[in-house]
């Protein structure tokens, strides 16, 4: 009996800790800990319902019956508990500012972007065709190619790119390969002149999978990158933003023998041409993979959207140079985007995503439903509807403008195993949340954007292969030379301006 009374009170305590476990944090682009998650969700259970925030009247019976039968032990246990719901309540109250959520971040403490992306406009008095949007693609490129050519001194091929010192820092002779390089979102944490040079520091959150005597053990890091660049330096052109080539010629890489072009006999190295990876620190690191069935809290939702103070002028200037394009005409076109990304996220069909997002974004998505089928499961986000949207920023370079808003959005979200079982989330509790989307379209691009699922090229029905044209005309619509693409969605804690 009394071995009984132990387990009942185990019992209790783990119901108790069980109801204060969350919901699961699940939807396209911001969905299932891209960290790896905490614990598999409590709601397990089939059919209709789902039970992670509601008290198990079971437990609660069995602990009555243990204060009735065993008062000492069931007064520890209800004490035990009552401590631990004060503790939950005065830390949920404490972390009233978080927004916590994966993907791209399930964080532990808020981590905002230190610079926003509008003052890295200073670049552009040197250097005219400068675009944030550019530079973004071509960070994520060069991260990616420094972690896939660590093994085995394969970095001694991007000696134009980075430092001799970071090579050596980074070369493990104990690992084999890296693939899977995932970037889950990017920060501008600093910028600076430093004489005739700029400095720039950028976090990355990162999923990667490293190969070590034939084991492949997947892991995310976050990771930050120092670069420099000469000022008087000259971006790349859209052409060339995701490739790494000769920074005179646009030879291919293969033509850099260290820091010289074999055909234009030019020195590319040293950040004179293009940027250079100064420095990488490991900032954190999980090793674990992420889990489709991970449960976070939903936080942030009640923040104030973050609007830039440029917000004005420079939605005006747009509106000036396009009347094509006020802001309901775009919010029209990102009802569009939201509806097709549920459809397809949720039907787990790519084909339907490819059309309204980038080629960074698409990968993104391509890895996590390529990761649900692997798990035999399928994440629902049905019903799914905006309820409010507010514009934050509004930026224009050479090549390109971008439009940020904040989308306040509403529906159901569980995650089906393929044999329909209910594996996480609720089939009748809907989810609000909140997230920071922004699109980009080509500046030359003009007229109003589409709302209705037809190529923005030739207004044939909408048939996008995966590289990004359409079956019709072969225009690469995905660019956003034609219409409003979304490049980029981030939670409340990750974005910076």
């Amino acid at each position: 009996m009394r071995r009984r009374g132990l387990i009942l009170a185990l019992l209790a305590i783990v119901g108790v800790a069980l109801t204060l476990s969350g919901g699961v944090f699940a939807r396209p682009g911001g969905g299932d800990a891209f960290e790896g998650g905490e614990l598999p969700s409590s709601d397990t259970g089939g059919g209709g319902g789902g039970g992670g925030g509601d008290v198990d009247i079971g437990f609660i019976i069995e602990l009555v019956v243990l204060c009735i039968r065993y008062p000492a032990l069931g007064a520890v246990v209800v004490v035990a508990a009552g401590g631990y719901f004060t503790f939950a309540f005065f830390q949920q109250r404490g972390r009233r500012d978080w927004s916590v959520g994966a993907p791209p971040t399930r964080v532990h403490q808020a981590r905002h972007a230190s610079v926003a992306r509008g003052a890295l406009d200073r670049l552009r008095a040197n250097d005219p065709a400068f675009s944030v949007v550019l530079l973004e693609d071509f960070v994520v490129a060069l991260y990616t190619e420094v972690q896939m050519r660590r093994p085995r001194g394969g970095l001694e091929g991007l000696a134009a790119f980075v430092a001799p010192e970071v090579r050596a820092f980074l070369t493990d002779g104990s690992l084999e390969a890296v693939s899977g390089v995932l970037v889950g979102a990017l920060r501008f944490m600093s910028f600076r002149p430093e004489g005739e040079y700029v400095e720039l520091a950028v976090e990355l959150e990162v999923n990667l999978t490293e190969v070590r005597g034939g084991q492949a053990a997947r892991s995310y890091v976050v990771d930050r990158m120092h670069l420099v660049r000469a000022a008087n330096a000259r971006s790349r052109p859209p052409a060339r933003a995701r490739k790494l080539d000769c920074a005179n010629c646009g030879a291919p890489l293969e033509s850099v023998r260290g820091t010289r072009c074999a055909y234009c006999q030019h020195e590319v190295g040293g950040g004179r041409l293009d940027w250079l990876v100064r420095r990488i620190e490991r900032v954190r690191t999980e090793p674990r993979p992420p889990l489709v069935t991970s449960t976070a809290v939903e936080r942030g939702n009640e923040l104030p959207t973050l609007v830039d103070p440029g917000l004005g002028p420079r939605l005006a200037e747009l509106v000036a140079r396009d009347p094509g394009s006020p802001p309901e005409a775009i919010f029209a076109r990102v009802g569009l985007v939201f509806a097709s990304l549920q459809r397809g996220w949720s039907n787990r069909d790519l084909s339907v995503i490819r059309p309204f997002v980038s080629d960074n974004l698409f990968q993104y998505f391509g890895y996590w439903i390529d990761l649900y089928r692997e798990q035999r499961a399928r994440n629902v986000t049905e019903n799914a509807r905006i309820v409010r949207l507010e514009l934050a920023n509004v930026l224009s370079d050479a090549f390109y403008d971008a439009v940020t808003l904040r989308l306040f959005a509403t529906g159901l979200d569980y995650t089906l195993g393929d044999d329909g079982t209910l594996l996480s989330g609720h089939r009748s509790r809907e989810r609000p949340y909140t997230e920071y989307w922004t699109l980009i379209r080509g500046r030359a691009a003009h007229g109003r954007p589409r709302a209705e699922p037809v190529c923005p090229s030739c207004g044939a029905p909408l048939r996008i292969a995966m590289a990004g044209n359409c079956e019709y005309c072969q225009a690469r619509v995905v660019s956003g030379d034609f219409d409003w693409v979304l490049s980029r969605i981030e939670q409340d804690e990750a974005y910076g301006g």
